[in-house]
């Protein structure tokens, strides 16, 4: 099994991952504050007025409030899988500076085999039923 980063040049048509995530980002870095700038409310959950649990969205905007105040600590009780995501986000933008400053032609990208694959895609699915899990218990209170 083999999960590891490696670094490695670009392939011939690849999607320069390096360019497009940060500016997806930042975008919606910027779209996200824009948007608590003007007050406007959210429509209400609909699988939580339903059934009375949250869905595996429910917390996030008041994560990214606590994120535009800086509040982390907050910001991760909110909602964990969105609040790694940013901060994942926010790395690969550094990351990102960094590559486009160097000048650098070897891109950083996730090298797997077929067991790795497996083995993530658990980790993801215990990773989402964990995340669903805090929200039972948190969210409500």
């Amino acid at each position: 099994m083999a999960i590891r980063l490696v670094r490695r040049p670009a392939f011939p048509g690849e999607l320069n991952h390096e360019f497009v995530w940060p500016l997806v980002f930042l975008g919606g870095a910027l779209f996200a504050w824009g948007w608590f700038q003007t007050g406007i409310q959210l429509p209400p959950c609909l699988f939580h007025e339903y059934t009375g649990l949250p869905c595996l969205g429910c917390g996030g905007t008041r994560c990214a409030r606590q994120l535009v105040h800086l509040n982390f600590l907050e910001a991760l009780k909110f909602h964990p899988g969105f609040f790694l995501l940013v901060m994942a986000g926010a790395a690969w933008t550094l990351y990102s500076a960094f590559f486009w400053l160097r000048g650098a032609s070897l891109r950083l990208r996730l090298s797997t085999d077929e067991r790795g694959d497996r083995l993530l895609r658990r980790l993801f699915i215990a990773f989402l039923a964990l995340h669903w899990a805090w929200q039972c218990f948190y969210l409500p209170k």
